[in-house]
């Protein structure tokens, strides 16, 4: 049995590998045995951490929420203003535009995927609390700025949806231009709703 150090740096290899493969071939596509190659280790030592699939899948959307939460406090350590933060989510997919183009967004098009084994599936539930991480620290930058409390989840579930969609549209038509375009006019319309003057709200 590996120690104690050991088990948590195969974990984390074990999950790191399996996101890439999500990300690249999609949940479906993907098996342990894929992983195990990934990861450069023996199957039977996937089987030791992750006794199916569906196990693995959730520690890897665990791990994306927890690289989320640090990306997210990151940007609010870094800037003052929440436009500013916000700015941050709406060029995020630019960071990484090779692989967005190629296989979408990590987190979309896997919650996508996961949401068609069924609404009461415990995937696609995860899923959805991945895709709410998003929604809820926008919400909260709205808030910041000075917005009402039903305008802020409006307008965050909108922001959310349009970078969401414009990585969707950059990958399906596989077009860098399209990305950078799309993102630009996100960031356009982010600065004139918050460039709008609006009645302080406490709904």
């Amino acid at each position: 049995m590996p120690g104690a150090y050991e088990s948590i740096e195969k974990r984390t290899e074990l999950v790191r590998a399996a996101s890439g493969l999500l990300h690249e071939q999609g949940f479906q596509r993907t098996t342990l045995a894929h992983v195990a190659a990934r990861a450069e280790v023996p199957l039977g030592n996937v089987y030791y951490y992750f006794k199916t699939k569906d196990a693995l899948a959730e520690a890897v959307i665990t791990a994306h929420e927890t690289g989320l939460r640090e990306l997210f406090a990151s940007w609010v350590a870094a800037h003052r203003e929440p436009r500013q933060r916000l700015r941050c989510l709406v060029r995020a997919p630019l960071d990484s535009a090779d692989h967005v183009v190629q296989f979408g967004c990590p987190h979309g098009s896997l919650c996508q995927e996961l949401e068609k084994l069924g609404a009461d599936a415990p995937l696609a539930k995860a899923g959805a609390r991945l895709l709410a991480v998003y929604i809820e620290w926008s919400e909260d930058q709205f808030r910041a700025h000075g917005c009402g409390k039903r305008e802020s989840r409006a307008l965050a579930t909108d922001l959310v949806a349009a970078v969401q969609g414009t990585m969707l549209i950059a990958h399906t038509m596989r077009s860098h231009e399209l990305l950078t375009q799309q993102l630009r006019r996100v960031e356009r319309w982010l600065d004139e709703t918050l460039s709008s003057p609006r009645p302080r709200s406490r709904s």
